[in-house]
């Protein structure tokens, strides 16, 4: 077991050949498509998968089921029960966890080569008979539990909270993946073995192998693995996304020393036209570290943070443009007429030819990190399957980001950056903070 480990430990980093990648697609014996990269230098094979339908489809009511089911999967399936399966995990250095986003649900397992044939059961036997028996399912239960009460006194999630709430409205996005006390406790057995033969059908189904795999080994597994699953379940349409346009400002009374902030206005998806343009210009604006204008503005040369940020928010059903950031409570105020102030300026004139040159620059050197091993290359290609980008997409982007221009860029900013769209909410002492006609409301925590 330990040198299994050590083994494991040693191989996990790629060489050199990393970006160099050579897709392959593959179909399994049961028509599912892999997207396989094949290295021989270390024995070990990554499996990173995901299916269409995450917390964002969790029943009304219901909420915390996406992500309960994926803390239970390797609890036990078929014949073998928690302890056992665990065990056969743990002797063999299998590693196997999963996850719920809002769109999807994902997967992921790790181990050498010479246990494929014991990972393709093991995760076969959790998608197909998960056991989902009443030890483990109240323990997880009860470990959630914590976590959502943690999360009512954390700021973040506390802000986080009413910026769903404002942007997104009834939208199922607003309710919070893990669930409220009352929907974890809700949730059964059966609501479990439910959940897993609605989202566990190889319709919706997507799965990227990076390692020491031949791509008849790799079709075997898949085929082992997988292909037992139903073809399709129905599941709901998501329906899109209407961020509210209305720039609001709600100030959330909460005890803490330093007022967290966080702003958000309508965005665009990633299949729109001007993704690059717009990733380019919010690297500019808030996505870029120090190099970018609000860190430069709101913390260089005035004090008021120690970090801030934006990013692009991309969902199956829309998007947004959204950041964050911590301060005084007493220089709130200021920190949000500055980053206002940035917002429309960046509308009114877009980057500099200067800052659009330095934000390819970084932008087109960076991805090559996201490569670096074999889980995290088989993850990144998921989500290129997940968001159909294509097989040829790592080549693309990088084209498609050299191409754009500082027309394009200028364009792309003018669209998206409105500061009259943005919505703010303040989580801290709302007696310290001076933000007139700012909506103020107490937490239950704190009433």
């Amino acid at each position: 077991m330990i040198m299994r480990l050590l083994i494991l430990a040693c191989v996990l980093v790629l060489p050199r050949w990393a970006f160099a990648l050579d897709i392959q697609s593959v179909k399994s014996d049961s028509g599912i498509e892999i997207w396989l990269v094949e290295n021989h230098v270390n024995p070990i094979v990554s499996v990173a998968f995901g299916f269409k339908g995450g917390s964002g489809f969790d029943p009304d009511g219901k909420e915390g089921l996406a992500k309960l089911a994926s803390g239970l999967l390797d609890e036990g399936a078929g014949d073998i029960d928690s302890e056992t399966f665990q065990k056969r995990l743990t002797d063999r250095g299998i590693d196997f966890s999963f996850d719920a986003g809002l769109d999807d649900f994902t997967g992921r397992v790790r181990f050498l080569r010479e246990d494929r044939d014991e990972a393709a059961q093991l995760l076969g036997l959790a998608l197909t008979a998960p056991r989902f028996d009443a030890e483990p399912v109240e323990r997880i239960r009860n470990a959630l539990l914590i976590e959502i009460a943690q999360d009512e006194s954390d700021p973040d999630s506390v802000a986080g909270r009413h910026m769903e709430e404002m942007v997104l409205g009834s939208h199922p996005y607003s309710r919070p993946a893990n669930g409220t006390a009352a929907s974890m406790n809700s949730i059964t057995a059966d609501d479990l073995r439910q959940f897993a033969r609605q989202r566990f059908v190889r319709s919706r189904l997507h799965i990227s192998i990076v390692g020491d795999v031949s791509a008849e080994e790799a079709r075997r597994f898949v085929h082992e693995a997988f292909g037992s699953l139903p073809q399709d379940a129905a599941l709901p349409d998501m329906p899109p996304i209407a961020p509210s346009k209305n720039g609001r400002t709600r100030v959330v009374d909460f005890q803490v020393p330093q007022a967290v902030v966080q702003f958000a206005q309508p965005g665009i998806p990633r299949s729109d036209p001007d993704f690059f343009s717009a990733y380019l210009v919010n690297y500019v604006l808030g996505g870029g570290g120090f190099s970018a204008r609000l860190m430069e503005e709101v913390r260089e040369k005035r004090g008021l943070v120690y970090g801030i940020g934006t990013g692009l928010w991309t969902f199956d059903a829309g998007g947004l443009v959204a950041g964050q950031f911590q301060t005084d409570p007493g220089r709130v105020a200021e920190a949000i007429d500055i980053v206002r102030t940035e917002w429309q300026r960046m509308a009114s004139e877009g980057p500099t030819q200067q800052e659009l040159d330095d934000a390819k620059t970084y932008l087109l050197g960076y991805y090559p990190r996201n490569f670096t091993s074999t889980m995290s290359t088989a993850r990144v290609l998921r989500e290129l399957q997940i968001e159909n980008l294509g097989i040829d997409y790592v080549t693309r982007r990088q084209k498609e980001i050299a191409a754009v221009t500082i027309e394009d860029a200028r364009r792309a900013a003018k669209r998206l950056f409105d500061a009259s769209q943005l919505t703010f909410v303040v989580v801290g002492p709302a007696d310290q903070i001076q933000l007139p006609g700012a909506e103020v409301v107490k937490t239950p925590a704190q009433n």
